[in-house]
């Protein structure tokens, strides 16, 4: 089988770290997979993908509308005649229609968030209700929460609509051999600076956790455009020097593994790719209880599931630092549950959507 993947360009995000993975996977099962760019901009990402022997195809897109970008993928179809073209994010409106034009037999699209914070603006929606609701291209939801959201939002049957979790290629997790603590308890969070990701709640959580606890530590993983204003966020708040910020990192392994405690309070998610790496890392994990984190982790058993409030986090915080058994315990759980959210299981699934998709 032939697959063109189809995303804007490799940033820190779960998206284009999920396509990775899949492509990846997919390449190992024995299909043909080619990624195709948007944007001619190579980061840490794509150049590990291309070291690793995957085919990258850059259309050079202008920021912006760009309505060049469907002859472009009209051309690309063309020569690759691919079965399947299986977009990510806002691709869709391009690649989409470029793919109907061209006969290409099954168009998959990845829903990565919730679908109205995914669709952003009235046009975006009226794009991909068209395309869904036309045949044209597929909607694959990442948890139950998202897929219920595609359904509502575009008025489709929810029972037509697959659902497919992220997945990781979990030998690269480096597991925590030890649960106790040195003279630091150190939390760490992983994603991109965006307002969903909350980094403002947790930065005014770790604040009244240190001024409890000189203890606290806070490592930050990622880099976005709301970067500055969370440095500035923690002088004013006096919590810079216990902050790391250690930007994009090609490997979260190591900052994973060295942690205690991992921290995601988002303020709504899809399947986010950052809870699969630290259940693979044996983590214990507090989250908020939003989107598709209910479906990946069990409260209490596999993680701490909380409101995305400040006093909130910092109780469930503090419960973890307190008892070292309870973060064995949820730990080992986690990587042990961290098996339902393989590369390998998510590329199979994906194949038997294309499949029965060609076949239907």
């Amino acid at each position: 089988m032939k697959i063109l993947q189809v995303l804007p360009y490799f940033c820190f995000g779960g998206a284009e770290i999920m396509c990775e993975n899949l492509t990846r996977a997919q390449l190992a099962l024995g299909q043909d997979v080619t990624v195709v760019c948007l944007y001619n901009r190579p980061t840490p990402i794509s150049r590990r993908m291309e070291q690793a022997g995957v085919r990258i195809l850059w259309l050079d897109k202008q920021p912006g509308l760009d309505l060049s970008m469907v002859p472009k993928l009209r051309r690309v179809f063309r020569q690759e005649r691919p079965h399947v073209v299986h977009t990510h994010l806002d691709v869709i409106k391009y690649a989409a229609a470029a793919a109907h034009m061209e006969k290409i037999p099954c168009c998959v699209h990845t829903v990565h968030s919730v679908a109205d914070k995914e669709a952003e603006g009235r046009i975006q929606k009226w794009i991909n209700n068209a395309y869904f609701r036309l045949g044209w291209s597929l909607p694959v939801g990442l948890s139950r929460e998202v897929r219920g959201s595609i359904a509502e939002f575009y008025g489709l049957e929810k029972e037509k609509i697959p659902m497919i979790p992220n997945g990781i290629d979990l030998s690269r997790c480096r597991p925590k051999d030890s649960y106790g603590l040195g003279q630091t308890v150190n939390l760490v969070h992983v994603g991109r600076f965006d307002v969903p990701k909350n980094h403002e709640g947790l930065l005014r959580a770790f604040q009244k956790l240190h001024s409890r606890d000189g203890r606290w530590r806070l490592t930050l993983v990622g880099d976005g455009d709301l970067r500055p204003a969370m440095e500035e966020l923690a002088r004013e708040l006096d919590i810079l020097r216990w902050v790391d910020f250690c930007g994009m990192r090609q490997d979260v392994y190591p900052y994973l593994q060295q942690a205690d405690i991992f921290i995601l309070p988002s303020l709504y998610e899809g399947n986010p790719m950052t809870i699969i790496e630290a259940m693979g890392t044996g983590l214990p994990i507090v989250a908020s209880r939003v989107g598709g984190i209910p479906d990946m982790l069990e409260d209490g058993k596999t993680g701490l599931l909380v409101p995305c409030q400040v006093d909130a986090i910092c109780a469930a915080c503090e419960t973890l630092a307190g008892d070292e058994n309870l973060r064995q315990d949820l730990g080992q759980q986690a990587r042990r549950d961290s098996v339902r959210f393989s590369a390998q299981s998510m590329a199979r699934q994906y194949c038997e959507v294309y499949e029965a998709r060609l076949k239907g």
